[in-house]
């Protein structure tokens, strides 16, 4: 599935034709589609404050750069208004796409997370998964530098820093972006003393997105972050440093404490993997639903995970 995720506040209905909207990791004909309020607040620094961008509806944006990353992942970085200012954006938030295909005329919308800090002034970058048939995700691969795309923020989960004691993150494939722009976010904050687990699966090792990141973030917090990688099938040259197979409670179990107080956990990733975890979504993907899978089997309730 896209590096698309649900669980946002909603605004109010947008009826925009017959047509369908992807929104996480559920379908919705765009008559059920809801916009959602942009949620863009102050950054902790008042002097980024003071250049945040003020994101009323949707804002076109140009594209700066495109690199190719693996073989169906591209990293895209587009120009803010101008070069002071930022997203402003807090965790964890993604941005809403709005395109009309050539010769179309039913608008369709993407919400994709920013792996680039709130702060950094000037630009915003993405990481964009490519999906046969996907026209979200082929728009924005389909993009050269000077290209523009319409963007307007969306909340999908709400987090303030030492809000809870320590969390666990259970992603797969590209539903690594809004744990990434989140994990980053607590640990940069030197306020923020949240530990975080991280258990991340992929079909090969070619397709961890932000592997470099994760690792360097490891070893500059290493009191607060740990991760596990686990990948479907493994190169020759493995050097054991990541696990084989899909993730299972003794993967949770070797990085994770178990339950107590003060701990939340997030799921990300296609439907049958967040099924196996935490159970379906309910609602047609609109409500988080009952927990079950693994997560259930550890003592987990619908109090203590949300599922994107």
């Amino acid at each position: 599935m896209a590096a698309l995720r649900t669980g946002f506040k909603v605004a109010s209905l947008g009826a925009v034709g017959a047509g369908v909207a992807y929104t996480g990791y559920q379908y919705y004909t765009t008559t059920q589609f809801f916009f959602v309020r942009a949620h863009a607040e102050l950054p902790s620094d008042s002097k980024a404050a003071l250049k945040k961008m003020e994101w009323k509806g949707f804002t076109e944006l140009k594209l700066q750069s495109s690199e190719q990353v693996n073989h169906n992942v591209k990293k895209l970085t587009f120009a803010l208004p101008d070069d002071d200012s930022i997203t402003g954006i807090t965790p964890i938030t993604s941005l809403l796409t709005q395109h009309t295909p050539d010769g179309g005329f039913i608008p369709v919308f993407r919400p994709y997370t920013p792996v680039s800090d709130n702060d950094i002034a000037g630009t915003v970058t993405f990481m964009i998964k490519k999906y046969p048939g996907g026209k979200g995700s082929g728009k924005m691969h389909s993009l050269v530098p000077g290209d523009t795309m319409k963007f307007k923020p969306l909340q999908e989960f709400e987090y303030k820093p030492n809000q809870f004691k320590s969390m666990l993150f259970v992603a797969g494939g590209s539903g690594i972006t809004p744990i990434y722009q989140l994990t980053r976010a607590i640990l940069k904050n030197p306020e923020d003393k949240t530990k975080i687990s991280l258990v991340y699966a992929n079909n090969t090792e070619e397709d961890i997105l932000l592997r470099q990141e994760f690792e360097e973030l490891e070893r500059q917090y290493p009191d607060r972050f740990q991760k596990l990688f686990t990948v479907s099938k493994l190169n020759q040259a493995n050097d054991g440093s990541i696990a084989q197979g899909y993730v299972t409670k003794q993967m949770i179990n070797k990085i994770w404490a178990g339950k107590e107080a003060g701990q939340k956990v997030l799921v990300s990733g296609p439907p049958a993997m967040v099924e196996a975890i935490a159970g379906a979504k309910g609602g047609f993907g609109w409500t988080q639903g009952s927990v079950g899978g693994i997560l259930k089997e550890l003592g987990y309730t619908k109090e203590d995970v949300h599922k994107f």
